[in-house]
């Protein structure tokens, strides 16, 4: 095995933002400039048999007026694949984020949370064996511990089984998979247990279109600990005390699943959309129905002006009578990039984003505005 050769490439970003809603708030909105300065490293390493990369992030925020807002957000990230035999190879990785809910729990269920923090570790494994020349098995599991600032969220862990099976057909252009998954959550509110099984297909349509489409069902089973308290006279005082019980609820449930894309590029523009229907645990405790639609382009103007646009909408429903959770997530976000040079950017981004909250009697849709300009400075070097 060779030494390898040693990727190591820094990046610095400063941002000036303004926000019309910071907290995403649909009483008491605040608005506000601030400054965001990001740097960020990413490094990799690869012999012929083992692949390890990984990258380190800050991103720390500043607001001109609004300082109780002001907060430092970290993301690692490592992962590794070796080659243990010919038709064997392995990977792990592992990664740690301190966020805030507002950004990290959007993103993952188009619901608007409160502006709190938010840490989760994960680590995950998994094997990829060749059974043959168009024959391949992957097993994959994933362990998660999320944990919030807040006291209204509920801290939890996540464990995650996935396997497949595919077959590659000899036109080089179908690969159809067998999917089985499990997933288990576990907070003080609930316990859920999430078996699913998925049919996949992958076509290569073109040389520069691809269509990926996986369907299937699941079976969710949730407890929730219900907890109340009874009055209960004591003798030894001659009083009456309010003790704590706590009582097992149990529910179950049948649903379906989908992951369908298409992704295609031509002489100057890539783009790319999607459908996405699962079960999605929430910082309640609560599992929802999630739907997301996103889709995504880059056009490539010149050699020196890029333009992209990407947008998404989420559909989330309660999917127990534990929680009422019943809203609609939509968002548009334009940019431009412009290259001052080889490796440094000129960027000008909007943003705006809209939410119904269908369990509100009024003030039941609200909006926000973000509009910033950003300065991106890359540093490639090898070192061999």
């Amino acid at each position: 095995m060779s030494a390898g050769d040693f990727t190591f490439n820094p990046a610095l970003q400063f941002r000036g933002e303004y926000d019309d809603n910071i907290n995403f708030d649909n009483v008491d909105e605040e608005s506000g400039w601030l400054g965001v300065f990001i740097p960020s490293l990413k490094a990799a390493w690869q012999t012929p048999r083992l692949d390890v990369k990984g990258n380190a992030e800050a991103e720390i925020r500043r607001f001109s007026s609004k300082s109780q807002y002001n907060d430092e957000f970290q993301r690692y990230k490592i992962n590794g694949s070796y080659q243990l035999f010919e038709r064997l190879s392995l990977d792990a990785g592992v990664s740690y984020t301190k966020d805030s809910t507002l950004d990290s729990e959007l993103e993952e269920t188009g619901i608007v949370e409160n502006l709190y923090g938010r840490k989760r570790y994960t680590l995950n494994g998994g094997a990829r064996y060749q059974l043959g020349e168009r024959v391949s098995t992957n097993l994959n599991y994933s362990y998660g511990n999320t944990k919030y600032d807040s006291p209204n969220n509920s801290d939890y862990d996540s464990n995650s089984l996935v396997g497949s099976i595919s077959y590659l057909f000899r036109n080089q252009r179908d690969q159809v998979f067998l999917q089985p998954s499990y997933y288990h959550y576990n907070s003080d509110i609930s316990k859920v247990d999430n078996y699913g099984l998925s049919l996949g297909w992958n076509r290569s349509l073109s040389e520069k279109l691809t269509l990926s489409c996986y369907l299937g069902i699941r079976y969710t089973d949730t407890k929730y600990n219900y907890h109340y308290y009874v009055p209960v006279f004591d003798p030894a005082n001659g009083t009456i005390i309010w003790q704590k019980r706590k009582e097992t609820i149990s529910e179950d449930d049948f649903g379906g699943t989908a992951d369908i894309s298409l992704s295609g590029r031509t002489e100057t523009i890539n783009y790319k959309i999607s459908y996405n229907r699962d079960l999605t645990y929430t910082s309640t405790g609560s599992p929802i129905d999630s739907d997301r639609f996103i889709g995504s382009i880059n056009w490539n103007i010149n050699q020196r002006l890029r333009s992209s646009f990407d947008a998404g909408l989420y559909f989330a429903k309660a999917n127990d009578d534990y929680s009422d959770e019943n809203s609609i997530y939509f968002y548009l976000h334009p940019h431009l990039s412009y290259h001052l040079m080889k490796n440094h950017y000129l960027q000008l981004h909007y943003r705006y984003a809209r939410t119904k909250d269908k369990t509100l009697k009024k003030n039941d849709t609200y909006d926000r505005n973000r509009i910033w300009l950003a300065l991106v400075f890359n540093f490639p070097k090898l070192l061999d």
